[in-house]
């Protein structure tokens, strides 16, 4: 499923994720929810329907906060049974530096400067980029630190775009700690099958195709190289 962030920019958003409509109409939108929740809880009750799509919809609202073009999420479950699931957002932030390499270096010394993140530089057909791996722990309460709390992964790249004037930011969140270098590979194809056109010229690029496999850190190499 492709989605257009603007004319110059197309990404291809992995299978299995559902879109939460941001480019959709208030009216649509909504029946976009109804329908994930439906498709979600196909023998639920209504009330656990309801609660569903009241979460996608505070997820929506939360990723128009954030000036998001894309939000969505998977939910499924792994060969020996577990569930897994991960959100993902894509955004496009005003690109400061025009130079593609100049720009990927800056991003590397600032995401590095939090002892908290790894950071790689990676290279797509696109261009250069910064990959950034951290952990989270989201809080259910944040003033109340006997509250539950649930540990997260996050993913970002970070690719910057001379042709649009702009820097796509594409960021995965998952509680499925084990399956995050599965995610990092799906997060790696929406990279690299990027097309990104300048009127009447487009580049496309090739699929990166590959399977996961390894540590983190080796399949952040394996991915995006």
């Amino acid at each position: 499923m492709n989605h257009t962030a603007e004319p110059e920019l197309q990404l291809d958003i992995p299978g299995g994720f559902h879109s939460l409509g941001l480019d959709l109409g208030p009216e649509a939108q909504v029946e976009q929810l109804w329908s994930i929740a439906k498709e979600i809880w196909p023998t639920g009750s209504d009330f656990q329907r309801e609660v569903a799509f009241h979460s996608y919809r505070e997820m929506a609202d939360h990723a128009l906060a954030e000036n998001s073009f894309y939000a969505g999420f998977c939910l499924g479950e792994t060969p020996d049974g577990r569930l897994t699931t991960a959100s993902m957002l894509a955004r496009l932030d005003p690109l400061e530096e025009p130079d593609a390499e100049l720009s990927a270096r800056g991003l590397f010394e600032a995401l590095s400067a939090n002892d908290k993140n790894t950071v790689e530089e990676i290279r797509v057909p696109a261009g250069p980029g910064v990959l950034v791996l951290c952990g989270l722990e989201w809080q259910s309460d944040p003033a109340d630190d006997t509250a539950p709390s649930l540990p997260l992964a996050r993913a970002d790249v970070y690719l910057p775009l001379p042709r649009t004037g702009r820097l796509l930011v594409l960021s995965l969140t998952t509680p499925s700690l084990p399956d995050l270098p599965f995610y990092v590979s799906l997060l790696s194809k929406s990279a690299h099958d990027l097309t990104v056109s300048s009127g009447a010229e487009t580049v496309s690029v090739p699929d990166s195709g590959g399977e996961t496999r390894g540590t983190v850190a080796e399949h952040v190499r394996a991915d995006f190289g």
